[in-house]
């Protein structure tokens, strides 16, 4: 048997229909029927299990963003600047994309 298909469901306000007509306007009931109770849930953090003691950001891959860090300024070309300085420029870009871990 197919797995049913899933629908996100936006609560609003109104039971009406935004003018796009995209925001259809949907009743949230519980699997009895009956109304499912407006209401803010609180969770204390304490109260989590399975978390990790501590986070740390995978390396970045190139199909997977990662944690880097912001890498110095490289300040802007002169519009007279020779192909000699514009290449020392990209070289210097490309290598501090790399060792941010952005590019391999």
């Amino acid at each position: 048997m197919a797995a049913p298909l899933t629908q996100t469901l936006v609560v609003q306000k109104t039971d009406e229909a935004d003018d796009s007509g995209l925001a259809i306007p949907v009743r949230l009931v519980k699997p009895d029927g009956t109304p499912f109770a407006e209401g803010v849930a609180t969770v204390s953090w304490d109260s989590i299990t399975g978390k990790p003691a501590t986070f740390t950001p995978p390396a970045p891959t190139a199909s997977a963003r990662g944690g880097v860090l912001q890498q110095a300024a490289e300040a802007q070309l002169a519009a007279s600047a020779d192909s000699a300085v514009i290449i020392a420029k990209v070289n210097a870009t490309l290598t501090k994309l790399k060792a941010a871990g952005i590019l391999a």
